[in-house]
């Protein structure tokens, strides 16, 4: 059983998209199959709202597109290039658009990216629209504590063609779990201390 101190409550989760992505480093995303519970620690995060290359883009609503106005601490997972499943959560009030891709996590093997976090975590399409806040089999724990010198790098978004300027994915400093580094972000100072 999930303990209710542990579990990442949907006030959590609610707010501005980008501050609830680099505050979803560090925390845990489990999911409890057959018995076994699948842990992953997140270290790489992206934040869509309504720019350009959101599914969301301009607030349109569609089926698809419609999970991400809220209310937060929902999956969002979803079908990239009709072959990997990629896993989101929700993050803003009903009624605007965001949701936070995890796109890496460290403590389970081969994790480096968000069709393989999906893989690793066993999650697929029947997956979408578990709320994370009360589900018994998919939550969201918090971080127990930062470790000692961990950085934040905020960078680009990879894998998209529009609205390729905003700074919107951050990832831990030295993560094995990271799906790809910017050393031009690093060496620039684009890292923020983690507090302990």
């Amino acid at each position: 059983m999930v303990g209710s101190l542990t579990r990442l409550h949907r006030a959590a989760l609610a707010g501005p998209t980008l501050r609830v992505a680099r505050a979803l480093l560090g925390c845990v995303v489990c999911h409890r199959v057959a018995g076994d519970v699948l842990r992953g620690r997140i270290v790489e995060v992206e934040a869509y709202t309504d720019d350009a290359a959101s599914h969301a883009a301009h607030g349109r609503r569609t089926p698809r597109s419609q999970i991400m106005f809220g209310p937060p601490g929902v999956a969002y997972v979803y079908q990239a290039y009709g072959m990997h499943c990629c896993l989101n959560v929700t993050s803003e009030d009903v009624g605007r658009p965001g949701a936070v891709l995890i796109r890496g996590v460290d403590g389970i093997d081969h994790a480096r990216g968000p069709g393989l976090v999906c893989r690793a975590l066993r999650l697929s399409l029947r997956d979408n629209g578990r709320d994370m806040t009360t589900d018994p089999d998919l939550w969201i724990e918090a971080a127990a504590r930062r470790r000692r010198g961990e950085r934040i790098v905020r960078t680009t978004r990879v894998g998209i063609s529009r609205a390729i300027d905003l700074r919107h994915r951050f990832y831990l400093f030295g993560s094995p779990g990271v799906s790809r580094r910017d050393r031009v972000a690093e060496a620039a100072g684009g890292t923020r201390r983690l507090p302990a």
